[in-house]
């Protein structure tokens, strides 16, 4: 067995409406047409960080993005003859207001919803399968999933935001009403603009409330839905 290779995957999600993606890299080879995750070798030169936010920038050019780290995956790759081990993490790409979600667009690259990836390899998906595992495990107890929303925005994406994240069917007046008396968002004086219904208020986050226990105060079963999830992704 040859020296080991290390690489750096990246499972780069993005909120494209109310539908979760992930950024996929297409790629040809003496098979065929193959898409994969964002990747890259890992660098004498420069630290793993470092790799990561190139592979973020080079991929989609965003410069407001939220990485973490997951663990160390193993993959023999097709010819069974070197060991790689790969170094996983995802980032969440923080969405501007008022643009549109067609963005980052590229032949080489395209925007695949969570549900539908048989088309990527088995390495690329249990990485994928571990990335949403972890993200729901720290929505739960966080507000990190904030990264996928714009530094302003409406009570009803973040309320897309969590059923898309968890799968559930949420009581939005609930939601709103448990979400201000615990003073988790911050109220601004902008609203919506050029739009058909009511215009709603923008807010932020309160960062005070960063590892707030949503599922806790809000009582809609986050936890237990994100329990059942991940169970079906192992």
């Amino acid at each position: 067995m040859g020296k080991v290779k290390i690489e750096i995957d990246c499972v780069i999600f993005y909120l494209d409406g109310s539908s979760l993606k992930i950024l996929v890299v297409k790629e040809k080879d003496e098979t065929g047409i193959k898409w994969r995750l964002p990747n890259d070798g890992a660098k004498k030169s420069e630290t793993i960080e470092h790799t990561v936010n190139n592979i973020i920038k080079r991929y989609t050019n965003a410069e407001n993005y939220f990485a973490v780290q997951l663990k160390a995956f193993s993959d023999m790759g097709d010819s069974n003859m070197q060991e790689k081990i790969i170094i996983g993490y995802y980032a969440l790409i923080k969405k501007k207001l008022n643009t549109s979600d067609n963005i980052f667009q590229d032949e080489h690259l395209k925007w695949a919803s969570c549900s539908e990836l048989e088309f990527l390899n088995n390495k690329d998906r249990s990485i994928v399968n571990f990335s949403l595992q972890e993200l729901r495990k720290t929505s739960c107890q966080t507000t990190e999933a904030f990264n996928l929303l714009p530094e302003k925005f409406t009570v009803l994406q973040a309320v897309n935001l969590y059923e898309e994240i968890f799968k559930v069917s949420i009581d939005k007046s609930n939601f709103r009403r448990k979400i201000f008396q615990r003073g988790l968002l911050k109220e601004s004086e902008e609203k919506e603009e050029n739009v058909s219904h009511r215009a709603a208020k923008y807010y932020s986050l309160n960062q005070d409330y960063e590892r707030y226990p949503y599922y806790e105060f809000l009582n809609i079963g986050f936890k237990e839905k994100a329990e059942v999830l991940n169970d079906r992704l192992k």
